[in-house]
């Protein structure tokens, strides 16, 4: 189980951003539904981006730091997004 701990955090990344994404709609049709889960997706790939440049900026090696980091990116990620969407929307 230890083994599969970082992977369990790094999805996190996309599940947290999922649930929170398609929480907020108004209609459940499956375009809309797709979409959330696009921008889930995007909130993902940028929590890796976070990651990456941490690990090479920083030298970080630790998986559980790692992982989490995603999930702070993602999440980063996922507020601008909410943020994006509550001014413009």
């Amino acid at each position: 189980m230890d083994n599969q701990l970082p992977s369990y955090i790094t999805l996190l990344g996309f599940v947290v951003p999922a649930v929170l994404f398609i929480k907020r709609l108004d209609r459940y049709q499956a375009a809309t539904i797709v979409h959330a889960l696009l921008m889930a997706l995007l909130c993902l790939f940028v929590g890796f981006l976070v990651s990456g440049a941490a690990i090479k900026l920083l030298n970080v090696s630790h998986p559980l730091i790692t992982s989490g980091m995603v999930v702070v990116g993602s999440g980063m990620a996922t507020l601008a997004r909410l943020i994006w969407i509550k001014r413009f929307a």
